[in-house]
């Protein structure tokens, strides 16, 4: 994968055994391979100048690329291994909340990887019975991310400036704008009921206002015992 920005110090390997009693909290069962509209492929690339095409996607400074998640499920009495690895980015609510979610980052794997034990465990029973060996396995790729706008003319700033002094004189307060997020909303739905699981945990770590949105960019697995000799 050649995500933008920092390199991946290393993946966190963890063995999960079956766990008794299991409360899902998310029913995300039976991980379809994603549509290809939903794999985030975008059209090829397309020969612009670099003065007239639009820009490239930038990845803001509220934007954490953590470590990436490496969890291998094993079902013990068919002998079933599936070794699974996800990117998953924190974004924050401002530049000032990025301290906050760094700080908590350890933290947030760690909860992370309990959701995915409880959530990956389950479906890869599911996916086993229900799908045939050589097909179980399948790549999410996020959808692309959106450009930044571009910057607002003095026009546009002075207009800003009067609204803010008029609302001001009338006792009112005009909201800022939030940070331009480069993420749009994923059309997998499984992988948006999942992300939302995760901001869920987040924000019971994090104070809630901090953390604006949790973004699985890429998920892929392996099924070692689906492999024929020889190949």
């Amino acid at each position: 994968m050649t995500e933008p920005g920092k390199n991946p110090k290393g993946f966190r390997n963890w063995l999960v055994m079956p766990l008794s009693a299991v409360s899902m909290g998310l029913m995300l069962l039976l991980l379809p391979p994603p549509d290809a509209h939903a794999s985030g492929g975008g059209h090829g690339g397309d020969a612009t100048s670099e003065s007239s095409g639009p820009k490239e996607p930038e990845i803001p400074e509220t934007v954490i690329q953590s470590d990436s998640i490496a969890l291998t499920v094993v079902l013990p009495k068919v002998g079933a291994i599936r070794q699974m690895v996800f990117h998953v980015w924190l974004e924050a609510s401002s530049v000032a909340d990025r301290a906050i979610l760094e700080q908590a980052e350890p933290k947030l794997q760690n909860a992370f990887l309990r959701d995915l034990q409880r959530i990956m465990y389950r479906d890869t029973q599911n996916r086993y019975d229900k799908l045939e060996a050589g097909k179980r396995g399948f790549v999410y790729n996020g959808p692309e991310l959106i450009a930044p706008p571009p910057p607002k003319t003095p026009e546009e700033l002075e207009a800003e400036k009067e609204a803010a002094e008029a609302a001001k004189e009338n006792g009112e307060e005009i909201k800022s704008e939030p940070p331009f997020s480069p993420f749009p909303p994923t059309t997998n739905r499984y992988f948006a009921a999942l992300q939302n699981r995760l901001l869920s945990t987040a924000r019971g770590i994090v104070p809630p206002e901090a953390i604006r949105s949790v973004q699985v960019r890429k998920f892929y697995d392996n099924w070692p015992g689906d492999k024929k000799p020889g190949r």
